[in-house]
C-alpha cells in the first residue's frame, strides 16, 4: 500500500496471530516495525519500552495495539481473577501504550493509533462474557483518544475482526484494514470501528430477513 514506505510502527501482540499478520503486512510494504519486549509489557514498564522502540527506529508514526488475551466464559461464569486479567490484557495495556505513545506522536506532528478490538464488541457473545465488555470498553477508549488527540493530529481508530482461524493464523484482511487506518489514505478517519468479518455478519443478517 502506497504511504507506508519508511512509516514507523510500534505493534503490541506481534509474536503471533493478527499482530503477527499486521507485522508481515507492514513491513512487507515499507514500514519499519518494532515491536516492544514482552518483559516490559508483563512487568508495567511500558514506558521504557515504548522509549526503546522509538529509540530504535529513530521516532514514531503509527502505533498498533494487537495484544489481547480471549476469555471464554459466560458473565454468570467469570471468576473476579479472570475479569481482572480480561479487563487488563485487552483495555488497560492498550490504554497504557496509547498513552505512552501520544507524546512521541505529537512531537512528530501527528500519526495514527489503531486499536484491535473484535467482532464480540459490536455483537457480544454469551460464551465471551468478561471479553465482549472488555473489547467494547476498548472502542470507547478509542473514540475517546481520538478527541483527545485529535488537536495534535493524531488520529485513532480500531479494527474489529470477526471470527479467524485458529490461533487467529487467518488475519491478511485484518493487517489490510490496520494498514489503511496507519496510511495517509485514512486521513479523514478518526474515531471509527471497523468491522472486518467477510461479511459475516451481513450474511446472518440476511439469512434472517430472507426467511
Amino acid at each position: 500500500m502506497p504511504g507506508l514506505e519508511g512509516a514507523r510502527v510500534l505493534v503490541t501482540g506481534g509474536t503471533s496471530g493478527i499482530g503477527a499478520a499486521v507485522v508481515a503486512h507492514l513491513s512487507a510494504r515499507g514500514a519499519r516495525v518494532a515491536l516492544p519486549d514482552r518483559d516490559a509489557q508483563r512487568g508495567g514498564a511500558v514506558a521504557e519500552g515504548v522509549a526503546h522502540a522509538v529509540d530504535t527506529l529513530g521516532g514514531l508514526d503509527a502505533v498498533v495495539l494487537s495484544a489481547g488475551v480471549r476469555h471464554e466464559a459466560r458473565l454468570s461464569d467469570t471468576s473476579d481473577d479472570a475479569w481482572d486479567a480480561a479487563l487488563d490484557s485487552n483495555l488497560l495495556e492498550p490504554y497504557r501504550y496509547a498513552v505512552a505513545c501520544l507524546p512521541w506522536l505529537r512531537s512528530a506532528g501527528g500519526g495514527s493509533i489503531v486499536t484491535v478490538a473484535a467482532g464480540s464488541a459490536l455483537w457480544p457473545e454469551m460464551e465471551l462474557g468478561a471479553y465482549s465488555v472488555a473489547k467494547r470498553g476498548l472502542l470507547a477508549l478509542t473514540r475517546m483518544l481520538a478527541v483527545e488527540a485529535a488537536p495534535h493530529g493524531v488520529r485513532v481508530n480500531s479494527v474489529c475482526p470477526g471470527d479467524t482461524a485458529p490461533d487467529m493464523a487467518d488475519a491478511s484482511g485484518v493487517a489490510g484494514a490496520v494498514a489503511f487506518f496507519v496510511s495517509p489514505f485514512s486521513a479523514s478517519c478518526s474515531g471509527a470501528a471497523l468491522l472486518v468479518d467477510g461479511g459475516r455478519r451481513a450474511s446472518q443478517r440476511g439469512a434472517q430477513v430472507a426467511t
